[in-house]
C-alpha cells in the first residue's frame, strides 16, 4: 500500500485495529527493519508524524486487535545476512538488527568472522548438551572472557574451572530461599523510600523510568551488601553507575579477535572510575574485618558474609580481589537484570489494560501481606515480570568455544567455533513458542508453566552458569511491580517512541523510557 493511501485510511478507519509494519526499501544494510505499533503512541496524530518520517520505507498494515494482543516492539529479521562492514557497525549500534529470519526458524545457524568462526544454537537439545552434558568441550566463549575479564577478572561470571567451583561452592548458600527472604526488609525500604520520592513529585511529571530502576536495584543492593554503610555511599553511587556505562562496552578490538596486549580504549576510560569506587569499597571491607573480628557471630550484611565465608570443601575463605570483584560483580549484574526485568515490565503493563488490572487487584490484595507471603501469593505480576523477561531477556548471549572438533546436533563444529546461544533469538524462536512476538503472561501462569519446553527459556543462564542471584532478581522485581502499580498509573509521555537497544551486554529503551507517573 503507498504511504498516503495509508495515512489517509489511518485519518478515516479503525484507529485501534491497525497494526502497521515498516519494512526497509531497497539497501536493507542501512535501513534495518523496524515495527511500529499503535501502542507505542499515545494517540492518531503522534503515530502518523512518526509514520511520515520513515523515509525509504514500505508500509503495510496487518489486521490486528491490539486490544487483545500487544506486539512489544522488536527489529524485523533480516531475509538474510549482512556483510562484514554493515555486520560490525550494526553490532555496535544495536546487535538485536543483526538478527536473520533464519535465526529464528533454524535451530542452528552458521556464520561468523574472517577470524571467528560462529554457529547460533536454538535447539533445546543441543543447549543441553553445550551447557550440561559436554562442558568439557566448551570453555566460555573469547568474546566474553575478553569483555568480562579486563574488569571483573576475579568475579563469579569471569573464572573457570577450579576456583569458579570454589567461587560457587562458597556463595551459593548466601542466595538460598532461606537467605533471600531475609533480604526482605532491604528490599520493602527501597521500594518504600521510591514510593515516597514519587508521591512528592507534582501530579504529572515524567520519570525515566529506565535511570528510576536503575537506583531502586542498586538502592536495594546496597542496602543488601553494605547494610551498615560504604562510606561516601553518593560517591560509590556515581562511581558505579558511570562505571556501567563503560564496563560493558564492546570494543571493536574484541569482536574481531585482535589479542589483548592490543590497547583498547573503552578500558583506559575506566580506571579513574574504578578508582573512586575501590577507595569506598576498601574502606566497607576494613570496617567489617574489624567487625568480624570483634563479633564472630552471624554477619550483619552481604560483605560481611562473604568476608567471613568458607569453602565447606577445602575451608578456604575468598582473597580479597574475588571479594571486590564479586562484590562488583553483583552489583553490576543483578542491578541491570532487575531493573531490565522491572522497566520493560512497567512499560508492558502501561500497554495492556487486561493485565494491569490483573495486576492491581492483586496488589491490592496482597498489600498487608508479610513479604514472604506476597512472594508466593503474587502470581500473575510474576507471570509478568518473567514474560517480560522472555520478551526482553536481560542477559544478551551465552558464548562458548569449541575446544575441539565435534557435533552439535548433526552439525560439524570445528575447534575454535565460537558458540552462541542467545536468550533474545530462542524466546522469540517460531519452533518453540506459541505467537512468540505476542505479550502473553499466561504462558507462565501455573496451569501453563510446564508446557514450555526445557532449555527454551533462559533469562538467567542455564545449568551450573545459572545467574547465582535470579530467585533474588524476580522476587525484587515482582514486589516492586506490584508495589509501584498499587501506587500510581503510568502512561508514556508525548512523543515517547519505545525502541529496544541491545548495548552494553544489556537489552534497553533506546534513550531510555520517559512515562507521566500520577498517584492512583
Amino acid at each position: 500500500m503507498r504511504r498516503f493511501a495509508l495515512l489517509r485510511e489511518l485519518k478515516h478507519g479503525d484507529w485501534d485495529a491497525k497494526w502497521l509494519i515498516a519494512r526497509p526499501v531497497g539497501a536493507s544494510a542501512r535501513f534495518p527493519a523496524r515495527g511500529l505499533s499503535r501502542g507505542t503512541y499515545p494517540d492518531r496524530g503522534r503515530f502518523v508524524r512518526a509514520l511520515l518520517g520513515c523515509r525509504c520505507y514500505r508500509l503495510e498494515p496487518l489486521t490486528h486487535s491490539f486490544a487483545q494482543d500487544l506486539r512489544p516492539p522488536a527489529p524485523l529479521p533480516h531475509p538474510g545476512p549482512l556483510d562484514l562492514i554493515t555486520l560490525l557497525k550494526t553490532l555496535r549500534s544495536n546487535a538485536l538488527e543483526c538478527w536473520t529470519r533464519a535465526h529464528f526458524e533454524e535451530p542452528i545457524v552458521s556464520g561468523g568472522f574472517p577470524f571467528v568462526p560462529v554457529v547460533v544454537v536454538s535447539d533445546p537439545t543441543a543447549i543441553r548438551q553445550i551447557l550440561i552434558e559436554d562442558q568439557s568441550t566448551y570453555q566460555k566463549g573469547r568474546l566474553e572472557q575478553r569483555v568480562l575479564s579486563s574488569r571483573l577478572r576475579n568475579g563469579l561470571v569471569s573464572v573457570d574451572g577450579e576456583q569458579w567451583q570454589r567461587l560457587r561452592r562458597i556463595l551459593a548458600p548466601m542466595f538460598a530461599r532461606k537467605a533471600i527472604a531475609g533480604f526482605a526488609p532491604q528490599m520493602e525500604s527501597a521500594i518504600g523510600a521510591l514510593v515516597e520520592r514519587w508521591r512528592a513529585l507534582p501530579a504529572g511529571s515524567i520519570v525515566e523510568i529506565k535511570a528510576e530502576m536503575l537506583d531502586l536495584a542498586l538502592d536495594v543492593l546496597l542496602r543488601c551488601i553494605f547494610a551498615h554503610g560504604i562510606g561516601d555511599a553518593e560517591a560509590v553511587r556515581t562511581a558505579t553507575s558511570r562505571f556501567y556505562l563503560t564496563c560493558g562496552t564492546l570494543d571493536p578490538f574484541d569482536i574481531i579477535g585482535l589479542p589483548d596486549f592490543v590497547p583498547r580504549l573503552t578500558r583506559l576510560r575506566e580506571r579513574p572510575i574504578m578508582r573512586a569506587f575501590d577507595e569506598g569499597l576498601n574502606q566497607a571491607i576494613a570496617e567489617r574485618r574489624r567487625n568480624l573480628a570483634a563479633s564472630p557471630g552471624v554477619p550483619r550484611d552481604m560483605l560481611e558474609a562473604m568476608l567471613a565465608a568458607k569453602d565447606p570443601e577445602t575451608g578456604a575463605s575468598m582473597s580479597e580481589p574475588e571479594v571486590k570483584d564479586n562484590v562488583m560483580t553483583f552489583i553490576f549484574g543483578g542491578q541491570e537484570t532487575t531493573s531490565s526485568a522491572l522497566t520493560w515490565a512497567i512499560y508492558l503493563l502501561s500497554q495492556s489494560p487486561e493485565w494491569r488490572g490483573a495486576v492491581l487487584q492483586e496488589a491490592i490484595d496482597f498489600a498487608d501481606a508479610s513479604s514472604a507471603e506476597a512472594a508466593e501469593g503474587l502470581v500473575k505480576t510474576r507471570a509478568v515480570v518473567e514474560e517480560a523477561l522472555r520478551v526482553y531477556p536481560p542477559i544478551i548471549a551465552i558464548t562458548r568455544t569449541a575446544r575441539r572438533s565435534t557435533k552439535i546436533a548433526g552439525h560439524a563444529v570445528k575447534r575454535g567455533t565460537l558458540v552462541v546461544v542467545s536468550p533474545y533469538v530462542l524466546h522469540r524462536h517460531k519452533s518453540l513458542w506459541r505467537d512468540p512476538e505476542i505479550f502473553d503472561p499466561t504462558r507462565f501462569l501455573p496451569a501453563q508453566r510446564d508446557r514450555i519446553a526445557r532449555y527454551s527459556y533462559l533469562p538467567f543462564g542455564l545449568g551450573p552458569r545459572l545467574c547465582v542471584g535470579s530467585t533474588l532478581a524476580v522476587q525484587e522485581a515482582t514486589l516492586a511491580l506490584a508495589s509501584l502499580t498499587r501506587h500510581f498509573e503510568f502512561e508514556l509521555a508525548p512523543n515517547e517512541t519505545v525502541w529496544p537497544v541491545q548495548k552494553n551486554f544489556t537489552l534497553r529503551p533506546r534513550g531510555g523510557l520517559h512515562m507521566k507517573i500520577g498517584p492512583r
